[in-house]
């Protein structure tokens, strides 16, 4: 609903000056919602395989992504060229990693970072274009805040809790508040704004069109079953991040 509105409005810029609206069906409100939006944007779908243990869902999801190349090549009458996509690639690998490396700082206990800083600066980081200027500037907060911690700079003792579940910004940053304010610290994000998506790199050798595929597959997404991903990273994080105790977050539509 609130990406509805926002398209809906124009009170979203992203919205506002986008040229393409560019969705998947991981649920059913989602796909109900970008079916009401193609009548006022432009709005292209990914069908996104409800299993990831075949080689069907994975010529589908393959299949996906060569439409979806298609659909951007023909819209803005741009090639996108093999050499691009390994470029590009090879740029997101290095986000995520210093992402990775950024909110690994939650694994140091005691804490050196609240959760609620530790996500202001992943879920902000999802609005950044430049991404050369993204990197070096994750690489220096993590180096400076891991050097203020070896100093001496952390925070109290309080039980360590991870979240999983839906995705957390804007209003949604309340769970962490209220975990926070009375007692606990946010030491880690298993859900879609966190690791699950940032954790595994894209393969930067063999046919590009795979790697992205096997990559995307592999994110334990909710809307897959079975989801036995999504339970091997919950129980390693459990283990590297020290947990107390696992929040599952879960949004009404």
């Amino acid at each position: 609903k609130s990406s509805y509105g926002f398209g809906k409005t124009d009170k979203c810029p992203y919205f506002y000056f986008s040229d393409l609206v560019v969705g998947e069906t991981t649920c059913d409100g989602k796909k109900k919602m970008y079916e009401y939006m193609a009548e006022f944007k432009p709005v292209h779908v990914m069908q996104l395989p409800n299993s990831v243990k075949d080689d069907a869902s994975r010529a589908l999801w393959k299949a996906e992504m060569l439409r979806l190349q298609k659909t951007i090549e023909e819209r803005f009458g741009h090639e996108i060229s093999e050499d691009a996509l390994r470029d590009a690639i090879a740029l997101k690998n290095r986000e995520r990693r210093a992402l990775a490396n950024f909110y690994h700082l939650g694994q140091l206990n005691p804490p050196a970072l609240s959760g609620s800083d530790i996500l202001k600066v992943v879920y902000g980081a999802t609005f950044r274009f430049d991404k050369e200027a993204l990197i070096n500037e994750l690489d220096a907060m993590t180096a400076r805040v891991r050097q203020q911690w070896e100093e001496g700079q952390r925070l109290a003792l309080r039980p360590r809790i991870l979240i999983t579940g839906c995705p957390i910004g804007g209003a949604a940053e309340k769970v962490v508040r209220a975990i926070e304010e009375n007692g606990g610290w946010v030491v880690g994000y298993e859900n879609c704004t966190g690791a699950k998506a940032t954790e595994q790199c894209v393969a930067e050798t063999g046919d590009v069109y795979d790697a992205l595929a096997d990559k995307y597959l592999a994110i334990g997404c909710s809307c897959v079953s079975p989801n036995d991903q999504r339970l091997q990273m919950l129980s390693q994080m459990v283990e590297e991040y020290q947990v107390d105790g696992v929040v599952d977050v879960i949004l009404q539509a």
